[in-house]
């Protein structure tokens, strides 16, 4: 699943170039404004309209080509700042996915791992000794149960909770159906209607925007060491984007999985596995992943 946001991306950030330069005029505005007043007068309106009418009033005197050319080097500089923001997204994204090889990814890995553990064991516990017949402990084991999958939905294997999210699917879907998710995809993608086509790629494409938006909140927390409200503005950036980004890979998740629950079957039909109707089941999921993967 992270192939396929990978090439999300690269497609998001040709759609967006267009959409990078009003938010680079922002960022240069507001990196203006911090030049002007820097840490000290950080409130100092009645400075920044005088620097603002003075600067009009320079480039009003040295005529309209110089007019000119300073409007098509805001906007050169604009988008130059959005790409970066972009880079930066790109960079943020690949921590929200990582792995967790090395330190300090490890060691988080290790404590989501450990958390989870804790709280499947209470469930499970509780869920032996509970007499599911009765709403109230029906209840309490439902809630072990949530807490539980606040953490993850199967067993951390990253460093973050969005990581998770994504590689929970993947156990999921290959615990359920015995299915490489990863390897069935390309082939799934092929055969499923173009609406299904379509919710899954707005999914992926909102948690690139997601991503770039983290960009945003870096750069911002970057200008704050010149002025420190855009570092306020950056962090309130950053922990909007990473809220965004947790809901939005849920719902993607949840539309992967939802794919391979209703497609499995047509897959395996359209690799002549089966022509039998009916559900997804483990051994047609091992047959479909061993087809695709061609002894690899």
């Amino acid at each position: 699943m992270d192939v396929f946001l990978a090439s999300v991306a690269r497609g998001v950030a040709e759609r967006w170039l267009s959409l990078l330069t009003l938010p680079g005029l922002l960022f240069l505005a507001t990196a203006a404004v911090g030049h002007t007043l820097s840490h000290t007068g950080w409130a100092d309106t009645a400075a920044v309209r005088e620097t603002a009418r003075q600067q009009v009033s320079d480039l009003t005197r040295e005529g309209t080509p110089t007019v000119v050319l300073t409007a098509a080097a805001l906007v050169l500089t604009a988008t130059a700042c959005g790409l970066a923001a972009t880079a930066v997204g790109h960079a943020v994204r690949a921590l929200w996915l990582a792995e967790g090889r090395f330190p300090p990814g490890d060691f988080l890995t290790q404590r989501r791992r450990a958390r989870w553990n804790t709280a499947h064991d209470r469930y499970a516990a509780r869920r032996e000794t509970a007499d599911l017949h009765l709403p109230c402990q029906l209840r309490e084991v439902d809630r072990l149960a949530e807490l539980r999958n606040r953490i993850c939905l199967a067993e951390p294997s990253r460093p973050t909770w969005i990581g998770d999210r994504l590689a929970a699917t993947d156990a999921r879907i290959h615990s359920a159906y015995g299915l490489d998710v990863g390897t069935a995809w390309p082939r799934l993608w092929l055969i499923v209607s173009e609406e299904t086509r379509t919710e899954v790629r707005l999914a992926a494409t909102a948690f690139e925007a997601a991503a770039a938006l983290a960009g945003w909140g870096v750069l911002y927390v970057l200008l704050g060491i010149t002025w420190w409200p855009a570092a306020i503005a950056g962090a309130a950036v950053l922990v909007t984007a990473w809220r965004r980004g947790r809901a939005i890979v849920a719902t993607y998740a949840d539309l992967v999985e939802s794919v391979v629950d209703l497609h499995g079957r047509s897959l395996a039909q359209a690799l002549g596995i089966t022509d039998e109707p009916g559900p997804m089941t483990e051994d047609l999921g091992a047959a479909v992943t061993s087809s695709v993967r061609k002894g690899a």
